[in-house]
């Protein structure tokens, strides 16, 4: 998927204003940014690891890849998130601005604010106090309890020196399915570049935080107080017990369990049983 932006532009205007080197002959006029792994045609993306890209992929990176407008950098990703940031200050993207749609059999609470480009499906029920951002998607017969927040930024910063920190935009969604439960107070934040997802009959407890880019599975339940970092995967009927904390950009396997105040730093395998600090595996279920 990619994100417009509001006008096409320069990419070595840009470098030039953020007093970054052009290496290259030609300059690329983009109107569009994508991750790598959802890469758009004509759009700007980075790669930091040698992967298969399209040869025509406008990248910047510090590998040797099969693309014609590789731009080289010695921090792609830093590099990057600066022109990001760059565009969305200067150029803005045009994301989310049409009006939110709302089904008429939806109940809305006191002091709930909704705002631009959300859908919110058939008999969503969202209680008094709670915020959705942005671009969010409710989808039918679903509930977000009280003062949850639904499609904000997530923490997603780069540490240029010791007094610079550089904010990574965020420009992807939080899209729920159908039949979804939201706790109180519960925290979801919407995608770096891509969607944070929440599939249906996903329950959802109280004082919960789910990081940007995570997807849950049909049927996963995650109990009160869990944290789940950004780009985790947790799958179909999964059970993340209260109190456990997973670490970025793992896999939690189909139908498992992951016990009370668990600290996993490891992928876990489906139908398995993990618990203690570092989870460790107890038993296949």
């Amino acid at each position: 998927m990619g994100f417009k932006l509001k006008k096409a532009i320069s990419l070595k205007k840009i470098f030039e204003d953020l007093d970054l080197p052009w290496v290259n002959d030609k300059d690329y006029i983009i109107d569009e940014v994508s991750s790598i792994d959802r890469y758009v045609q004509g759009s700007l993306s980075f790669c930091n690891k040698n992967i298969e890209v399209p040869f025509d992929a406008i990248l910047i990176t510090d590998q040797d890849i099969n693309s014609q407008n590789s731009i080289k950098n010695i921090s792609p990703r830093t590099t990057f998130i600066k022109v990001l940031d760059w565009l969305y200050t200067n150029i803005g993207f045009d994301l989310y601005e049409n009006e939110s749609e709302i089904d008429p059999t939806a109940s809305i609470g006191q002091n709930v604010v909704i705002e631009t480009g959300c859908i919110i499906g058939k008999n969503v029920i969202i209680e008094p106090n709670v915020v959705v951002h942005k671009g969010t998607v409710i989808g039918d017969n679903s509930r977000i309890r009280s003062c949850a927040s639904i499609g904000s930024d997530g923490f997603g910063f780069e540490r240029l020196s010791d007094d610079e920190i550089l904010r990574f935009p965020h420009l992807g969604r939080v899209v729920i399915g159908k039949n979804v439960e939201i706790g109180s107070c519960a925290a979801i934040a919407r995608g770096t570049l891509s969607d944070t997802v929440i599939h249906d009959n996903v329950k959802i407890d109280n004082l919960v935080h789910i990081a940007h880019n995570v997807t849950i599975h049909k049927g996963a339940f995650v109990i009160a107080g869990a944290e789940v970092s950004g780009s985790v995967e947790i799958g179909k009927n999964a059970w993340i017990a209260p109190n456990a904390c997973i670490n970025q950009k793992l896999r939690i396997g189909e139908a498992s369990l992951v016990g009370l105040g668990a600290v996993v730093t490891k992928n876990v395998e489906a139908r398995t049983v993990v618990a203690g600090n570092p989870a460790k595996k107890i038993r296949m279920l």
